[in-house]
């Protein structure tokens, strides 16, 4: 929510994750086993924290997730000893950004609810006053 105060939007932030993911997936799938390059792909999933749709998160954290999984078959180096360590520390990385930071909104969420209950109890009870004169 704080970047669509820039003026970019939902679907600017999402063009912008997928071309950042797009990116990601060419640096990874060109370098060498061992390199840790997939941890990059929990970048657009931070960013798409920012969006209003839940869902997109989720495919964007999906999208990672699997062309982490796909750009092994790509590398120049076949050697997969730390290669699949850093693939799966990887993947979880990006399940934990996406799952915290749904969780995050979801208490954002909460506590503006909460506020509005609040406001509204002080607005009853305004009128309460009101009406006992």
């Amino acid at each position: 929510m704080i970047m669509n105060r820039s003026g970019i939007g939902d679907t600017g932030i999402l063009s912008i994750c997928l071309v950042l993911i797009a990116a990601i997936f060419i640096v990874d799938a060109s370098t060498p086993s061992g390199y840790g390059v997939s941890f990059l792909y929990i970048l657009p999933v931070f960013i798409c924290i920012g969006l209003a749709n839940d869902r997109a998160i989720y495919g964007v954290a999906l999208i990672a997730m699997v062309l982490t999984i796909i750009a092994v078959a790509f590398e120049p180096s076949r050697t997969l000893s730390f290669d699949l360590f850093n693939r799966a520390v990887s993947i979880v990385g990006i399940w934990v950004v996406a799952f915290f930071g749904i969780q995050r909104k979801i208490r954002r969420f909460e506590r503006e609810i909460e506020k509005k209950v609040n406001e509204l109890a002080n607005a009853h009870r305004e009128m309460e006053k009101l009406r006992t004169r």
